[in-house]
């Protein structure tokens, strides 16, 4: 096995998606059976890829021995086949969220910025009052993942884009983010089916924890089976029907779920806007008075297509409210 400096190594660790990282794996050019076989490295992959599902940032466990070095750089490629076997658009934004974050996190402990910046390419200059000048046009390939990094709030002079040192690193973090996204899915034919099959296991995983949390908050155990379904389906990752939003949405506020919490809920849609969403949810929870944004009757679910089971009851709100009055007095009993 080839002997890398560990300065080099903890950088690629730090970094999975640069250039060095991509150096120090072309130069291994590891063998997929063995990666497969190996449990550690396998392992290590399925809680970046959990990690990325929950929208948390990518996790990276810096030590200063070589071998555990070299397993978080062999990790990040197969994060990206698992996620390409995966193949929803919507989990490719969160690899790109997740890797922005993290980048940001390193940046501000290790001072990177300039070394990363290198790497990736980033053309860049320091004038003379220490203001970090970007081509406007380079500026612009970067998708702004803050508001402070807006073409409209910058300094621009002459083509060129001036920027601060904690704004160069929110840029350069940025553009690390893009790449990763831009380079995805990756092509899985002829990859071992033990990489595909980790991909569904580690989603079912944190389809269930997204779900788990909001229930304990919402009461959301008590869903009728057509709610619970279209529910389900959203949190999958699922294209969910325009009606099927609107109803689940009517239902969630008309059990008193938080704002906030019905627009998460949608954050797990393929082609979620947050913009949209927001809009849309607040005509729901904000209706003026005369606007009627009542949860549909049973007899309306069943001609929109949604309904699946027989409850005998007029109206999904009967079926949750019946359900939580059992709990509650099962609750009462037991005390």
């Amino acid at each position: 096995m080839a002997d890398f400096p560990i300065e080099e190594l903890s950088f690629a660790a730090r970094y999975p998606f640069s250039n060095t990282a991509k150096r120090i794996v072309k130069t291994l050019n590891p063998d997929m059976n063995s990666v497969v076989a190996n449990s550690k490295l396998m392992d290590n992959a399925r809680n970046k890829l959990l990690a990325i599902l929950k929208r948390e940032p990518y996790p990276t466990f810096l030590t200063p021995y070589q071998d555990d070095l070299l397993v978080e750089v062999l990790a990040y490629p197969l994060v990206r086949i698992m996620l390409s076997f995966l193949d929803n658009i919507k989990y490719y934004e969160y690899f790109s969220d997740a890797i922005y974050k993290t980048s940001l996190n390193h940046m501000s402990s290790f001072e990177d910025w300039d070394k990363l910046a290198a790497d990736l390419g980033i053309s860049f200059r320091i004038d003379s009052n220490g203001m970090l000048a970007v081509p406007i046009l380079d500026f612009l390939k970067c998708e702004a993942k803050e508001n402070t990094l807006k073409l409209v709030n910058q300094s621009v002079s002459k083509g060129q884009v001036f920027l601060n040192e904690n704004r160069f690193r929110k840029f350069v973090a940025g553009f690390a983010a893009q790449v990763a996204k831009e380079n995805m899915p990756v092509n899985t034919e002829g990859l071992p089916k033990k990489l595909k099959e980790l991909a569904f296991e580690t989603l079912t995983q944190a389809t269930s924890f997204a779900k788990k949390t909001l229930r304990i908050k919402a009461n959301l155990a008590y869903l009728p089976p057509c709610i619970e379904k279209i529910y389900s389906e959203l949190l999958a990752g699922k294209n969910i029907p325009h009606m099927a939003r609107f109803v689940l949405a009517t239902f969630l506020n008309a059990i008193n779920v938080p704002e906030e919490k019905i627009i998460e809920a949608f954050t797990h849609a393929p082609n979620y806007n947050e913009k949209i969403t927001r809009y849309q949810v607040a005509r729901i929870v904000h209706a003026k008075s005369g606007k009627n944004y009542a949860p549909a009757s049973c007899k309306k679910m069943k001609s929109y297509g949604l309904c699946i089971a027989n409850c005998n009851v007029r109206n999904p709100i009967q079926y949750y409210r019946r359900q939580l009055t059992k709990s509650q007095s099962r609750v009462k009993k037991r005390e």
